[in-house]
């Protein structure tokens, strides 16, 4: 296998100049739910961060365009130094990271005809949460990383839709087994 050694191109402009801006707002505003969901980690023993940003907005671009995104949106809001820190910056639409195991916990409604709230309403209520449309259109799913952010989640959808507590259920993927041929 070849060992290939590449410079790091510092001042790559991102082609996504919308998304930059967009990602800065988030940056700035640092709200507590929604899209995107920004995930800042601090190495050990180190001043370097690796970044994640899981956005349906990345859906149709390039992995090395949604790096260079992220980078940019961090040196207008932080300044570059800031952005220097950053050692790795990767970015999944919802799907993408449920796929590669990222996103186990699903917040779901779980709606009698006699509940006092509405499939409809809370569909609604999912969606301003910032659940992802691309997994299916008209069926949003709420991922969560961890049990605590599907809970503050529920929280959130229950202030939203009173006397909704009994409609929501968190679940948790355990695996998958992917179906084979029996011998």
């Amino acid at each position: 296998m070849p060992r290939i050694k590449r410079e790091v191109e510092l001042e790559v402009k991102p082609k996504f100049s919308s998304l930059v801006e967009q990602l800065a707002d988030e940056l700035r505003n640092n709200r507590a739910y929604g899209q995107p969901v920004i995930e800042e980690m601090r190495l050990p023993r180190t001043d370097a961060l690796r970044v994640t940003v899981i956005w349906d907005n990345w859906e149709g671009v390039p992995f090395e365009d949604r790096s260079n995104t992220i980078l940019q949106a961090y040196e207008d809001v932080e300044g570059r130094g800031f952005r220097e820190r950053i050692v790795l910056a990767t970015a999944f639409t919802f799907p993408e990271a449920y796929e590669v195991g990222m996103l186990p916990y699903q917040v779901l409604p779980l709606v009698r005809k006699d509940d006092p709230v509405s499939v409809e309403k809370c569909v609604e209520a999912m969606v301003e949460e910032g659940a992802s449309l691309l997994f299916a259109p008209d069926e949003p799913q709420l991922r969560f990383a961890k049990r605590e952010e599907a809970e503050a989640c529920v929280k959130r959808l229950v202030k939203r839709l009173p006397k909704s507590e009994p409609v929501w259920a968190i679940t948790r993927d355990v695996g998958r087994i992917e179906p084979r041929a029996l011998d």
